[in-house]
């Protein structure tokens, strides 16, 4: 019983402590499964750490990117099933300052974050739905995790490609990466990358919103979809009457809308039926597909884009249903779907480019 209370002593005494040099008890994270903040918050004293600091008062997300460790990316949890362990950093690169983001590449994700993301978002949302952390990593990927030499055994393949938005767990950090080319505009698609980028890190945000069973779709969007005829369904020919445009269903948006592989972000599906339809778009349990599908084009399709695509002059059930969803995503969560579609606003007028 006393080696008990000393114990709890000491840790009580360790925390005392660390609060003191802290000095700020609001931004104090806990440990266990959430890995610490080390080094304090906001991480320096310049003027993008300033809206860094101001972001997290709005919003209550850390955008870190100094002082984070390998270990921050590779607890057991996150390595289980695949044995990869995330690296950062060039290839020569496998200490710890690997992972801090060069000085040079923080006013581009700084700005990603407050003209791409949190001016689509209401600060509610946020709160609800964002991970506690955002680390922003230098050329983030996965190689395969090497299990010594007397296992013989080397994990999985190696992605080398950094950019991506991953989401770790379903604890309290995700983390984000971009290339070098898309930062500094040397590629002809940095804009089209960043669009991708943008929208695969909202998808990631929406998903965890319907996980947690905050964002639902509403009885009203599924009243006129009738699956209970049995009747093939066109999907080559989009201008006849059992089309899935005509019926009402739009293209399926894969969810890492081709970043990584290709510019196409459609998802093929074999439909023929309505039997089909029903197991590709209908609502099962929190997936609700369609509603999905609605919100993906909103936010990967401009309005003009959309309403191009979809000739919704001629299937207006299409374009009932794409306002239904814009309007009551950003009504009932303050998300704006158009806005993440157009992208970046213009820091003067604060107007969508």
């Amino acid at each position: 019983m006393r080696q008990l209370l000393k114990i709890t002593f000491i840790i009580l005494a360790t925390t005392v402590a660390f609060t003191a040099c802290r000095g700020n008890e609001e931004d104090i994270i806990p440990s266990g499964n959430y890995s610490p903040i080390r080094g304090g918050f906001p991480q320096d004293s310049t003027a993008l750490d300033t809206l860094i600091y101001e972001i997290k008062q709005e919003y209550g997300v850390y955008l870190l990117y100094k002082d984070v460790k390998e270990v921050d990316m590779n607890r057991d949890w996150i390595s289980a099933g695949t044995g990869d362990i995330y690296v950062a950093g060039y290839e020569h690169e496998r200490d710890d300052t690997a992972w801090f983001l060069p000085e040079s590449h923080l006013p581009y994700y700084v700005d990603f974050f407050r003209k791409d993301i949190f001016p689509n978002i209401s600060k509610e949302f946020a709160q609800s739905t964002f991970p506690v952390k955002i680390y922003m990593i230098h050329n983030l990927r996965t190689e395969p995790r090497d299990f010594g030499e007397d296992s013989g055994e080397v994990s999985g393949g190696t992605d080398l490609n950094p950019y991506k938005t991953i989401k770790l767990g379903n604890f309290d950090n995700w983390a984000i990466s971009f290339p070098d080319s898309v930062i500094f505009g040397t590629t002809s698609n940095a804009s089209y990358s960043l669009k991708q980028q943008r929208c695969v890190f909202m998808i990631n945000v929406i998903n965890n919103s319907v996980e947690k069973g905050e964002l639902v779709s509403p009885d009203e969007f599924w009243n006129d979809y009738d699956m209970r005829d049995s009747v093939k369904v066109n999907v080559k020919d989009m201008d006849a009457a059992n089309s899935l445009y005509n019926l009402g269903f739009v293209d399926m948006l894969e969810e890492k809308f081709g970043t990584g592989r290709s510019t196409e972000v459609i998802k093929p599906l074999p439909v023929t039926s309505k039997t089909e339809l029903e197991t590709s778009y209908w609502r099962k349990g929190n997936n609700f597909d369609l509603f999905k599908a609605y919100m993906m084009n909103a936010m990967w399709f401009t309005p003009e884009e959309f309403h191009a695509r979809y000739n919704t002059e001629k299937f207006t059930k299409i374009k009932e249903k794409y306002e239904f969803v814009v309007d009551y995503i950003k009504d009932e969560y303050g998300l704006d779907l158009v806005g993440i579609a157009y992208g970046k606003r213009n820091e003067d007028t604060d107007e969508k480019l």
